[in-house]
């Protein structure tokens, strides 16, 4: 299949123009590699020979770095693997002077992937220096002796990077190369009205501008950078559904959980009034069968009940293991079900819900000229301040939504909210999808004599493939790549939302264990500490009541007998209250015979 593919690729481009490299019958010149439009070859001995080869010519013309136009093509076999080998080969290509570098590898399945350079070497990996400006010009430029060219940044809306007061972006390294070419500087001018620009661009105060898209009635054509950009949405992150509330209270209605209540009071009370009746009659009693039956433990009922008891306790181990079932359908359901509302993926999807909506002018002249999204106009808010000044949490509780430019929404969705611990991607989630695309254009000044050359300059930097060069260089901690498609299925019930689940399940289960561990090892001891409270009760019920005994027949009412202590008695039983006269209605034998 690797024949195959080189001479598709070669027709495809046109035998003329290639030069395939599958063997080494092929001369390796610096001549014959500058005439072709692209350069083919396997991997097979490339680490090797080719590379060496590249490295000989390399350091032989003087250690000059070569500018090859053509676009290298790697094809590596199915199942290459060492990926290192690879880079590295790659790297020794770049260093040679290829910059536009496609590896074509087969996978397992026999399908092809392509790979640009920029994919493949990492910041770690990669071992090249700064180009500069005899790596993109071939040919001297005219110098400039020290023209400032006057280049205007927005700071409402930027695209660069400023970082310890250093630009820092890949126009900034394009500028940088050409003013080290030409002998010239380039001087940032920082406005803080978007109509300071358009004054600047009116009146030839400067050059270029940075800054993109901005609306002007000037005639001269903009200079083309052929990245694309277009419109992104931050949409506020969908809340949650609360766990308590819809695992252990909305499985039932109002009125199963009233009958509940009252089955559990009558339960409780029911064992109140026949604790005195048994051993094991308590309301505690009830209390640890249904802890037991909810954590899926067994406890024995096996001691001698009253009938009545004994089927209410039966009735309530039925009434737990239902509710035991149904939560664990609910929890089953939540893990196959979304647990937040689903999130947005696309523009109609916007315009078809209630978001409110917070844009710049730009935006909203956009919108305007548009028939299909005049449903957006009454929820649509301009704002001319700064977009991510507004950024906070009670417009996600207002449910405003923000459209900026993608660039701009990028390094926004990484960064912090004013006033809070957390970042925007934790409030807010990045719409897959960007609408509205348009090529960046930056503005040139009113009849500017440079333009042309800046655009001849540029189409050579991108046909080379130096841009995306200059991106790897640009380290910048604010432009990460950010994974679009992700955090975008549906939520589903996961280990950190069952966290209250699983806390209330180990408490239950270090509870059963303690009370297992106590009945194991405290339960003698327990017995033992009983049986002896209780010999000491009756030990001192006992001389309480021969103390009573003994002092009642010294008494000297008691010793005329027990028949004229009742006789008087009577006399006072008025006054006497029923209580204290039904304690000491005692009859006692006299000590003595009667006369």
């Amino acid at each position: 299949m690797l024949s195959s593919t080189v001479n598709d690729i070669a027709e495809c481009v046109g035998h003329d123009s290639a030069v395939v490299v599958n063997d080494f019958k092929v001369p390796l010149t610096e001549q014959t590699l500058k005439k072709a439009a692209v350069v083919i070859f396997t991997f097979k001995q490339f680490n090797e020979v080719i590379v060496s080869n590249f490295i000989q010519y390399r350091y032989s013309s003087k250690n000059t770095v070569w500018h090859f136009m053509a676009k290298l093509i790697i094809i590596v076999p199915k199942g290459h693997s060492q990926r290192d080998t690879l880079t590295r080969a790659i790297e020794v290509c770049v260093i040679v002077g290829f910059h536009n570098v496609v590896v074509i590898q087969e996978s397992k399945g026999g399908d092809i992937q392509v790979s640009l350079y920029a994919n493949l070497i990492s910041h770690e990996l990669t071992v090249l220096t700064q180009p500069k400006a005899s790596d993109i010009f071939p040919n001297k430029l005219k110098d400039m002796k020290g023209f400032a060219y006057k280049v205007s940044v927005f700071q409402q809306r930027p695209r660069l990077v400023i970082i310890n007061g250093s630009i820092r972006n890949y126009l900034t390294y394009f500028m940088s190369a050409v003013n080290n070419a030409q002998n010239s500087t380039t001087k940032y001018i920082f406005v803080k009205n978007q109509k300071d620009i358009v004054d600047q661009i009116s009146y030839r105060e400067m050059d270029l501008t940075f800054n993109t898209p901005i609306h002007t009635r000037n005639p001269e054509p903009p200079l083309l950078t052929y990245e694309e950009n277009g419109f992104c949405a931050l949409i506020p992150v969908p809340p949650k559904i609360p766990m308590i509330q819809s695992m252990f209270i909305e499985p039932f209605d109002g009125l199963t959980w009233l009958f509940l209540a009252l089955t559990i009071a009558c339960s409780v009370a029911v064992f109140w009034m026949f604790r005195g009746r048994g051993a094991v009659d308590s309301p505690w009693l009830l209390g640890y069968g249904m802890f037991v039956m909810f954590i899926g433990q067994g406890v024995d009922f096996s001691r001698k009940n009253r009938l009545v008891l004994t089927i209410l306790l039966q009735l309530i181990i039925v009434m737990v293991w239902i509710l035991c079932n149904a939560y664990e359908g609910v929890i089953t359901s939540f893990m196959i079900q979304p647990i937040q509302e689903n999130r947005l993926k696309t523009f109609d999807d916007l315009a078809a819900s209630d978001h409110k909506i917070m844009t710049d002018g730009v935006f909203a002249s956009k919108i305007s000229e548009s028939e299909a999204y005049k449903v957006l106009k009454p929820r649509m808010n301009t704002s001319a301040a700064r977009l991510g000044a507004q950024f906070s949490i009670e417009l996600t509780k207002k449910n405003y939504v923000f459209i900026l430019t993608c660039d701009q929404a990028e390094i926004l969705n990484i960064g912090y909210l004013p006033h809070a611990s957390r970042k925007v991607s934790y409030f807010y989630y990045l719409m897959p999808h960007k609408f509205i695309p348009f090529l960046i254009e930056l503005q040139a000044g009113y009849s500017n004599p440079f333009i042309e050359r800046l655009q001849y300059y540029m189409d050579l930097s991108y046909q080379a493939g130096l841009m995306q060069i200059w991106k790897i260089y640009e380290h910048n901690p604010y432009k990460l790549e950010i994974n679009r498609e992700g955090h975008m299925e549906p939520t589903l019930l996961g280990l950190e939302d069952l966290s209250q689940v699983f806390t209330i399940l180990i408490i239950s289960y270090v509870l059963s264990i303690v009370l297992f561990l106590f009945e194991i090892f405290f339960h003698d001891i327990l017995v033992q500490f009983r049986l002896s409270h209780l010999a000491r009760k009756l030990k001192n019920r006992v001389h309480q009541l021969a103390y009573r005994k003994r002092k009642q027949a010294r008494h000297p009412k008691y010793q005329k007998g027990a028949l004229y202590y009742i006789i008087h008695r009577r006399k006072r039983v008025k006054r006497l209250k029923p209580k204290k006269l039904k304690v000491r209605r005692v009859y006692v034998e006299p000590r003595f015979p009667m006369d």
